[in-house]
């Protein structure tokens, strides 16, 4: 499965390089959509080699010692298998509804496509270090090919740059953390007992894997590139990487605790805290943003703050040698990934469409999207709904899963480690709640709201994407996901057991208390059946309903019409109505501190609004307080530093010696 899939993503890349150099018009569909149909089957080829990983049939595919670099191979165990399940199972509803006839001509597109594809496929099934930095590398370039595609049009060319710098700094930061295990192995293979972890060395290499991979999945501070690096990107190809290839970052993490096991106290306190403050900070960003895709951007933030925070419980128990507190962090780790892959990428594929056909995502200018166009508008709402947590939905769960591991505190002796998980609880459930507020703006005033004054008209050919046959299959199958992975929750839990058999055995079994009935690894502290929801809910509903007609007196569904209220001043035009801008701002005001909100009167020079405008405004603190001086001390050394370029060859020899002998007295020290 490995080598085939891998050779159709080659494959891809030809056919749509072939594509974009082919002018005839007819031709390129064609190449475009026989790249499109390669890549899908690539992705189910991948999908069905994680399941049958999951099911104990295990793959190798041998790649050679790789020049002294030790043994590689690509092997696909229960842990890799359950993360190609996820990443290429969603995958395959995203590339159907990007292989819709009205998303083209985007000739080289499904080239990166492939590429991040292969990417992805690389880094979750290598077991050498050298391979996994080949995929991860290979991955840069695929999202600074999707993020820079549309390269003429504004933001872009930043977007990529910011993408693939912070990429390279994933990868350096993997690089220091391999090459320090290395140094005391002597092979690039993975190996259970690599070094001691708590050891200098060990917990130097721990913390360096853990922030290249979490660089990849956008924690604090390097975060800024997740809303510049999606938004950048065409609409399919944001799917593709939010909901698909953001993935190898937990998996990293995943397996880094798998092979180095217990962490050090305080990796494990700081995972924590930046796990929770990644996660308020995304959704505070997320619940005032005007722009839908800036919006969904700042929540995959959010989203991976949510997933450290459980993946800090899991260390919590590596540091406290409790095996079923492992099992806990991962399990809701793991299926808040799942929620996070299936959630995004509804999100992003139904944003697509209605960018394609209204030619904007400004919230304030979009309305009645399901409406108009209700396929595009169902998966916006269920997206929604699933990244809120509302029950019914994979994310009520996964977050109830988050929630309860975070409250295991009580289990370990440590006063910081304690300190620090209800630190993390704290701040979790705080953006909880943030976001149901969030994505309620997003159903209730976009999706169901009334259409907007100034809403542009509905472009005929970019509306046609919301009516055909591979686009409605593709939303289709992501809603199922989101509602059948709640409906069948304690299915997905234990495919979530069988998947971290390597880590923590059948510990992760006891998620599932008796039949149809969830808790959180332990027995007797709690319990949730997201199963008998779906039964108990619609029923209540029904017989609330029924008693209503019943008793009502007249028909409680007659649909009474007044006109809306909007001013008791004259002259104020009724049309306006409650916009997505008004909404958030009681949450830009609460969050003013953190979100350093400014408001005031400016002048404006544009043609619609001319005059006086009132504007408030928003920005990151981090990247004010941090990276602003960080650029600024940056470019001052290097005007201090391209002095020393004099030309001088007896000054360059004089830097060459002073670097050999600074190199020499480390090599001294630390012998």
């Amino acid at each position: 499965m490995i080598a085939v899939g891998l050779v159709l993503t080659a494959a891809a890349v030809v056919l749509s390089w072939c594509a974009g150099l082919d002018r005839r018009r007819g031709a390129q569909v064609g190449l475009e959509t026989m790249a499109s149909v390669v890549n899908l089957t690539a992705a189910v080829l991948f999908t069905i080699g994680g399941a049958l990983g999951l099911a104990g049939r295990s793959e190798r595919l041998e790649l050679g010692g790789l020049a002294g670099l030790g043994p590689a191979n690509l092997t696909i165990d229960r842990l890799s298998g359950l993360f190609l399940v996820i990443s290429f199972g969603v995958a395959v509803p995203v590339l159907m509804a990007a292989a819709a006839p009205a998303n083209r001509p985007r000739p080289r597109l499904p080239a990166a496509a492939a590429i991040g594809l292969a990417a992805v496929a690389v880094i979750v099934t290598a077991d050498n270090f050298f391979v996994l930095l080949f995929g991860w590398e290979t991955l840069t370039v695929a999202f600074y090919l999707m993020a820079g595609y549309d390269r003429d049009l504004p933001g872009r060319v930043a977007g990529s740059v910011i993408t693939v710098v912070f990429g390279k700094a994933s990868g350096a930061a993997i690089l220091l953390g391999a090459l320090l295990l290395v140094g005391r192995t002597h092979t690039f293979v993975f190996s259970p007992e690599m070094v001691d972890s708590r050891s200098a060395v060990g917990q130097a290499a721990y913390a360096f894997l853990l922030l290249g991979f979490g660089i990849k999945v956008g924690i604090v501070p390097a975060h800024i590139w997740v809303p510049r690096g999606y938004a950048a990107a065409p609409g399919p190809a944001r799917a593709v990487m939010a909901g698909v290839a953001v993935n190898v970052g937990f998996y990293g993490m995943w397996r880094t605790l798998d092979v180095l096991g217990a962490p050090p106290v305080w990796l494990v306190c700081t995972v924590l805290i930046v796990g929770g403050v990644t996660a308020i900070l995304g959704i505070a960003h997320a619940a005032v943003n005007p722009d839908l895709a800036a919006l969904i951007s700042w929540s995959s933030v959010e989203n991976a703050g949510v997933i450290i925070a459980g993946f800090g419980v899991a260390l919590v128990g590596a540091a406290a040698a409790e095996p079923k507190l492992i099992a806990a962090g991962l399990v809701a780790g793991t299926a808040q990934v799942m929620t996070h892959a299936l959630g995004k990428a509804a999100l992003f594929v139904s944003a697509s469409a209605i960018e394609q056909a209204t030619g904007t995502t400004d919230l304030d200018r979009l309305g009645a999207v399901v409406r108009r166009l209700p396929w595009a508008g169902t998966g916006l709402v269920i997206g929604s709904l699933t990244l809120a947590g509302v029950p019914l939905t994979a994310g009520f769960a996964s977050e109830w899963f988050t929630l309860e591991s975070l409250m295991q505190q009580f289990r370990v002796s440590s006063l910081a480690m304690q300190l620090s998980t209800a630190v993390s609880g704290a701040l979790v459930a705080l953006t909880i709640g943030i976001a149901a507020v969030t994505f309620v703006r997003v159903v209730a005033l976009t999706a169901f709201g009334p259409e907007r004054m100034g809403e542009p008209p509905m472009d005929p050919d970019g509306a046609r994407v919301d009516r055909e046959w591979p686009y409605r299959l593709g939303i289709a199958a992501l809603v199922a996901g989101c509602l059948g992975a709640a409906a069948f929750a304690p299915l997905q839990v234990r495919l979530i057991g069988r998947g971290l058999t390597p880590i923590v055995g059948d510990q992760a079994s006891g998620a599932n208390a008796k039949p149809w009935v969830l808790q959180p690894v332990y027995a007797d502290f709690s319990a949730l059946s997201p199963t008998w929801l779906w039964i108990v809910l619609p029923a209540m509903a029904v017989v609330i309903a029924g008693f209503a007609a019943l008793f009502a007196g007249r028909n409680p569904f007659r649909t009474r019409r007044v006109v809306p209220w909007s001013s008791a001043s004259p002259g104020v035009d009724r049309g306006v109505g409650y916009t997505s801008f008004a909404y958030a701002n009681p949450v830009r005001n609460v969050l003013s501190t953190m979100l350093l909100t400014t408001s005031g009167l400016v002048t404006s020079t544009d043609e619609p609004t001319r005059g006086l405008t009132y504007r408030v405004d928003v920005v990151d603190l981090v990247e004010r307080y941090f990276y602003r001086p960080l650029t600024v001390g940056t470019l001052y050394v290097s005007r201090i530093a391209k002095r020393l370029q004099s030309g001088r060859l007896d000054a360059y020899m004089a830097y060459m010696l002073i670097a050999v002998l600074a190199v020499l007295a480390v090599v001294i020290a630390t012998s």
